[in-house]
């Protein structure tokens, strides 16, 4: 494991259900719920480097019904 960053999620009124199972099928995506509070989704994300992350955030954000992302690295192991 190289590097670990949670991603906070704002959807489309109505579509947090939905856009968590579809986050969930992003590969490099550990896990997906959804939550409450200032963000609908909070995900779990693991990559080896930054090229990789780089592309599972792009991944989340192409989704349907994904507004705004949020992405905070986890710092140490």
């Amino acid at each position: 494991m190289g590097m670990r960053a949670y991603m906070f999620i704002n959807a489309s009124r109505g579509q947090s259900l939905a856009l968590t199972k579809a986050i969930r099928d992003v590969p490099g995506v550990r896990a997906a719920d959804p939550i409450t509070g200032d963000y609908d989704v909070v995900a779990s994300i693991e990559a080896v480097d930054l090229a990789e992350l780089r592309a599972i955030l792009a991944g989340v954000q192409e989704i349907a019904g994904v507004l705004k992302t949020t992405t905070c690295m986890v710092l140490a192991d």
